[in-house]
């Protein structure tokens, strides 16, 4: 199934949504540490890696029970590929507080990529068992995605759907379950989702690649011209784009 090749980008997204907040409450090295986390989180996010990783490490020194600190150092050692570490420190932070549904998120998403999809679930599960946590969509849409690449297809269906009642524009679920339903040859179905997805997000290739497949199927020849011009004038460069002059 073609699904998994889509979402990889939606695994890694929102890894760095949660600010962390310094509580005036807190020890000075407490203080110093959720400091750190956040210009450590802001390196990342310009890709300042070096940075990055000379902040998180002061901050879990300052304070190793910090669960923030170790998710974004996991976050960091995530994205240079060094596995063992990122899993320790992912480990690390969802212990230190099973109520950080960002963390358990992460780890899970980390768990999916590499091979252990069944595995992940249970840290998609953890992250939406806090009722605080406010982006449950993407905890859903990341166990979908897992449990569809495990041949689990109508848990990942139900969880897709959970993620569009907790936001019902959310869309990389839309996508997902246009790529699931057309999968499964239900076009007319395919559709609806693929106009909702369109209608909330920039079209990609994958999308208008989808679209173009949809409508063949359909045999709405005005529909299919309107995508492929659409991905020609803008991913003309892209995989999807080849494979569509491929069936000319």
């Amino acid at each position: 199934m073609r699904i998994d090749r889509f979402i990889a980008v939606l695994l890694m997204a929102g890894l760095l949504q949660a600010c962390v907040a310094v509580n005036p409450q807190q020890s000075k090295n407490a203080k110093a540490s959720a400091i750190n986390v956040q210009l450590g989180i802001g390196y990342l996010q310009q890709n300042k890696l070096e940075l990055a990783s000379e902040k998180l490490s002061k901050a879990i020194a300052q304070n190793p029970d910090s669960a923030a600190a170790h998710n974004a150092y996991a976050i960091l050692q995530d994205r240079l590929k060094q596995n063992e570490l990122a899993e320790f420190h992912y480990r690390k932070a969802t212990s230190l507080d099973p109520k950080d549904s960002q963390a358990a998120n992460n780890y899970g998403a980390f768990l999916c990529r590499n091979g252990r999809e069944l595995e992940s679930e249970k840290y998609f599960l953890l992250a939406l068992d806090n009722p605080l946590y406010n982006t449950p969509e993407y905890a859903y849409t990341n166990a979908a995605i897992c449990l569809i690449k495990a041949g689990k297809t109508d848990a990942g269906k139900e969880y897709l759907r959970k993620a569009l009642t907790a936001k019902s524009d959310f869309s990389p679920a839309l996508l997902s379950m246009a790529e699931l339903l057309f999968e499964e040859g239900e076009h007319a179905q395919t559709k609806i989702y693929l106009d909702r997805f369109h209608l909330v997000a920039r079209a990609t290739a994958k999308s208008l690649w989808l679209s173009i497949r949809n409508e063949l199927q359909l045999d709405s020849s005005a529909n299919v011209e309107e995508f492929a011009l659409r991905l020609e004038k803008d991913f003309f460069d892209s995989p999807e784009y080849q494979a569509w002059l491929k069936i000319q």
